[in-house]
């Protein structure tokens, strides 16, 4: 029965031919890649996308298109992107048995979307990668999706969505029970597992009992070329001048990128700011004007609370870039600040790589141990666990500012030293190896 329907699929684009190792290169295969997100907000799979592209696949993108995509996914030949059509999530706040309504509502609808799009619309796949969280319907429908059309199915773990849902429903709850059951079932049957962090690999292990997890830490997509401290005040300026914004004088640039998610802290972040604001400064003439980059859920209701604040030495805007205007930004700024503040405690915050890549300083929330796996704390970044050390590493960071940058330099160089591994570089160790494996066996 099951080969009846994949000869039947597989007719359908014409496409008989099986999958080709020469060398342990592939010659031929195809990767389609599920989200069931924002493409433009999913770098860690669009990095996928293009590892795997620049390994000679084909790869099959599918997901929503709300959020422009660089130009390494979209004009990429190797990259066909198939669109999926969401429906509204429920606003924050609302009640929760309206947030359960709309969100089964949601699960349904793309549990059909997505059956459609992988059995029908995208050629028969060597490999289906999905990303998880969303968990439902994502797990379940790539799961059956796969064993229907004869492929190797592989989880990349970028969260666990059962504490993602803890944190609006609380953790007894029936539906938060039922999303950590749903991904230990899946993730077991699952022909491979992707991790972001040591920390997640043994959480993978030994909460959920899955029988391995290969780590796939996040790494800058490139290492862009090092725009000296000194330099990047007049940069900035030009940057910003794009975008209709001006730096003041003595002004510090720093970017906060953000998903505007609860798994944000953004009153730590205006707390913090308030704090430093009203604190007798060392040097009185350093002012600090903070951008805050991306689109989301919460920008509405952030951006609403911003007309009652008036601040002495900051400044503070909102914006969304598009991926060039964004990556130059980066580069650009004096000073980065994270605050992600992880559900579930495993995972590593996106922002933080690409800081790194842009040899670009942060501050960056403290929210565990697991950190440490991306950054070398006092040395890479500095860590905040609350407003009022947010406050002294913004002091500390931004100490004899304009005129003595010696700890920015000295981040920046370390930065240099510590961080020299790309993506491409950690796909081809560690996720590689497995694929071939996987599909020399399809």
């Amino acid at each position: 029965m099951l080969k009846m329907f994949r000869l039947a699929c597989d007719a359908n684009f014409g496409y008989h031919d099986h999958f080709l190792i020469v060398d342990s290169q592939f010659s031929r295969y195809r990767v389609t890649i599920l989200v069931l997100g924002d493409l433009g907000r999913s770098p860690r799979m669009l990095n996928h996308a293009i590892a795997l592209a620049s390994d000679g696949a084909q790869v099959s993108l599918a997901g929503y298109q709300e959020t422009p995509l660089p130009p390494a996914v979209s004009s990429n030949p190797r990259i066909r992107i198939y669109r999926i059509h969401g429906l509204s999530r429920a606003a924050e706040g609302s009640p929760r048995l309206w947030f359960l309504a709309i969100t089964g509502l949601r699960v349904a609808w793309l549990a059909v979307q997505a059956l459609w799009l992988l059995l029908a619309r995208t050629p028969r796949p060597g490999a289906l990668l999905v990303q998880n969280p969303p968990s439902l319907p994502t797990l379940p429908v790539g799961w059956l999706a796969a064993r229907l059309r004869g492929s190797r199915f592989i989880v990349d773990w970028h969260n666990f969505g059962y504490a993602m849902l803890a944190a609006r429903l609380g953790s007894s709850h029936g539906i938060v029970r039922m999303a950590k059951a749903c991904e230990r079932i899946w993730g077991r049957r699952a022909d491979a597992n992707f991790c972001v962090s040591t920390a997640m690999r043994r959480a993978l292990i030994g909460e959920l009992g899955l029988p391995a997890a290969a780590v796939v830490r996040d790494n800058p997509l490139e290492l862009l070329p090092r725009l000296p401290i000194a330099s990047r005040t007049v940069a900035a300026r030009r940057v910003l001048a794009r975008l209709g914004i001006s730096l003041p004088e003595t002004a510090a640039l720093a970017i906060c990128p953000t998903s505007w998610t609860l798994d944000e802290d953004m009153d730590l972040l205006l707390e913090g700011l308030r704090e430093w604001d009203q604190q007798s400064p060392a040097s009185p003439s350093i002012r600090l004007f903070l951008l805050i980059t991306g689109r989301g859920p919460l920008r509405a209701s952030f951006e609403a609370r911003l007309s009652s604040i008036h601040w002495k030495r900051v400044t503070l805007r909102t914006a969304f870039l598009d991926p060039s205007t964004y990556r130059e930004l980066l580069g650009t700024a004096h000073v980065g600040l994270c605050m992600h503040r992880s559900a579930s405690g495993v995972d590593l915050p996106m922002k933080v790589v690409e800081l790194l890549g842009a040899r670009t300083p942060a501050c960056v929330l403290d929210y565990g141990a697991c950190l440490a796996e991306q950054i070398q704390p006092g040395r890479t970044a500095l860590t905040f666990r609350n407003s009022r050390e947010l406050a002294e590493r913004i002091d500390e960071v931004l100490e004899g500012f304009p005129d003595a940058l010696h700890r920015l330099e000295q981040m920046q160089h370390d930065i240099e030293t510590c961080c020299v591994e790309t993506w491409q570089q950690t796909w081809a160790c560690e996720a590689a190896p497995i694929l071939r494996r996987l599909l020399e066996t399809t």
